[in-house]
């Protein structure tokens, strides 16, 4: 097994699509990510720590049945974003 570097925990934010406050310090977002390691984005619901001007992601959590509303009511947007436009290699 391939030890992890920090190269496998690089990723680009697509979209926030929902945030929720649950400190000064923490919240929760659904986000859409592309993980530098992965050939597709994905949507994911993630624990964000807040320190010194950074962000932090932390542990994922699972969804609710509001996410899942949320998903079902923005679909299409949601599909749009998952989609990636081909690049060349």
């Amino acid at each position: 097994m391939r030890k992890k570097t920090q190269e496998d925990f690089e990723h680009t934010i697509v979209k926030v699509l929902n945030a929720e406050r649950i400190d000064d310090k923490n919240r929760i977002d659904l986000r859409i990510v592309k993980w530098k390691t992965a050939k597709v984005r994905t949507i994911e619901k993630r624990r964000i720590w807040e320190t010194e001007g950074k962000e932090v992601f932390r542990k994922m959590v699972g969804l609710n049945a509001d996410d899942i509303n949320f998903i079902v009511e923005h679909r299409d947007e949601i599909l749009a974003l998952l989609k990636e436009e081909p690049t060349n290699v």
